[in-house]
């Protein structure tokens, strides 16, 4: 089966400068913003001025209208096409704008606060743009959208759907910047990814969407083929909550896995559109991820000369010294400028890459000739054999992990299985508990005081993450965001062949819990395990 692209949108910044649409103290930190208010953005896509609408939404919105008007498709003829979407934040712009209200006793509004959750985010732009099917949210931090090709790709090749409109978004926030910054990662300069001197990255916002379809579909209704999808990976570091392991471990296999689904060598690539954080933990383990699987890597030292680096890849190998990190949107960014980068060179293989918050990681290769893509083989030294939990370790955990942790436990014993070849987890709200403590932090204090550790573990694929740390499973990991976490059917994600870990997780945060109470909104707090077996390639 071949998988063409043929439509695509985009918005993200050209350049990173001070903030000055965002409402931040925070100047000293360069980011690659979108130079538009949330009513220009509105007024761009047709949306009322009265209704208020997350910023998330509003980019979403500019790059899916774009990619449909590409396609040749108008709304109405959107009915039949699934849409799956990459994000974190959510409408967090609106939340930390009225959280200090709330706490202090003002009404909530319900049409804010439901915009909160990242699934909320793809609802909008299907209520928008008319589609019907029911649409899937990925939130796997800085890989989702590059996750949510992948989930789309394979829809597509199960024979599910003929075509998917598939990508991500992400807006830039306080709770977003203060997180980053909390983390010590964010540069005063802008980013020099792979530089001797790189001190750290620049965050951004955008959002882009791809049309993937099956090729004769295509073909059939006379679309115009930017390129094709050949082959794809998704594995897990397994190593530590936020910092990449020093082999680059979870890239490799990332990187491995989709040449393999290609049928390629590593010398076929002949551009390489890097991670490339600019932080010096995440460029040191890309660098020699590449270097394992390539030969060359990124990063200049005394034994690979940088001319001769810059001779096996052409500059640039990241793109986020002109835009920003766009975190979840970053993968489906990036994918854009690899067609665009195909066309204008004339390359025949390029690869992507998208790294995320516990190692989460994803590679994907395009193509400009008619690919055929390829299988999932069976999993592979997906595990990485973890030593005995410690009592420390065992503290360290939230007490929700720790439930988790224990029902995953319990599945995997009674399934008959030391370890899982892939992990699935499905959640509402994410780790709302460090969130609300670090919204709290917000109303209080401001941009002052912004806890690391609440911030690491706020992310929706937090629990993902670390149960494949826990476990030992470098496999494939993916966090799926809906109203009904307990819904989670392999058919829609796609997943290797193996046992795969299943897991819903949510959390009984009191201050959230009276708050969507408010809102009519009935909270169902979970941590639930069960093991899967795919005998065959689902």
């Amino acid at each position: 089966m071949r998988i063409a692209v043929t439509a695509i949108g985009s918005i993200s910044a050209d350049r990173v400068a001070a903030p000055e649409i965002l409402a931040t103290i925070h100047k000293e930190w360069p980011v690659g913003e979108v130079r538009m208010t949330n009513e220009q953005l509105a007024k761009r896509v047709d949306v009322s001025p009265k209704e208020l609408l997350s910023r998330n939404s509003l980019l979403a919105l500019v790059a899916a209208k774009e990619a449909l008007a590409d396609a040749g498709l108008t709304d109405a003829q959107s009915d039949d096409l699934l849409f799956v979407n990459g994000t974190t934040v959510g409408g967090m712009d609106l939340t930390e704008q009225h959280f200090s209200d709330w706490l202090n006793g003002q009404p909530v509004q319900p049409e804010i606060l439901r915009q909160h959750e990242a699934h909320a985010t793809t609802m909008t732009v299907c209520r928008k743009l008319g589609f019907t099917p029911e649409p899937i949210t990925i939130s796997t931090a800085c890989s989702s959208a590059l996750n949510a090709l992948i989930v789309g790709a394979e829809l597509i090749k199960k024979g599910t759907r003929t075509r998917v409109l598939v990508g991500g978004v992400e807006a830039l926030t306080r709770f977003h910047l203060n997180g980053f910054g909390s983390l010590g990662i964010l540069s005063g300069q802008v980013c020099r990814p792979f530089s001797p001197d790189r001190d750290g990255i620049n965050l951004g916002e955008g959002a882009a969407y791809l049309l993937l379809e099956e090729e004769s579909a295509a073909i059939a209704r006379g679309a115009h083929i930017y390129g094709y999808v050949a082959g794809y990976g998704n594995r897990c570091d397994a190593y530590h909550q936020t910092a990449s392991s020093p082999e680059g471990e979870g890239a490799f296999l990332a990187m491995q896995d989709a040449l393999r689904m290609a049928g390629l060598q590593p010398d076929d690539i002949e551009y390489l559109n890097a991670h490339g954080t600019a932080t010096p933990n995440n460029d040191a383990s890309e660098s020699r991820a590449v270097e394992r699987l390539f030969g060359t890597p990124l990063l200049a030292d005394e034994n690979h000369l940088e001319k001769d680096i810059h001779t096996r890849w052409p500059e640039p190998v990241s793109t986020k010294n002109s835009t920003g990190h766009t975190t979840s949107a970053s993968g489906a960014i990036e994918a854009v400028f690899c067609l665009k980068l195909m066309a204008e060179r004339g390359y025949r293989y390029v690869m992507t890459n998208a790294f995320a918050f516990g190692g989460n990681d994803s590679s994907l290769i395009l193509s400009s000739l008619p690919t055929c893509i390829g299988e999932h083989e069976a999993a592979q030294d997906t595990s990485c054999a973890p030593p005995p939990l410690s009592p420390m370790q065992l503290r360290r955990l939230t007490p929700q992990m720790r439930t988790l942790l224990a029902a995953a436990q319990d599945a995997l014993a009674k399934a008959g299985f030391a370890a899982p070849d892939a992990i699935v987890v499905g959640t509402r709200w994410g780790g709302i508990t460090p969130t609300v403590a670090l919204l709290k932090s917000l109303a209080e204090n401001g941009e002052q005081d912004f806890s690391p550790s609440l911030f690491m573990q706020s992310t929706h694929n937090t629990p993902a993450a670390t149960l494949a740390r826990l476990l030992g499973c470098q496999g494939f990991n993916i966090t799926y965001c809906s109203e009904d976490v307990a819904d989670l059917r392999l058919s829609t994600i796609g997943c290797p062949v193996g046992a795969v870990l299943v897991c819903s997780y949510d959390e009984d945060e009191p201050t959230w819990t009276a708050l969507l109470a408010q809102a009519g909104i009935k909270l169902t707090p979970a941590a639930k395990a069960t093991v899967i077996t795919n005998s065959v390639n689902p």
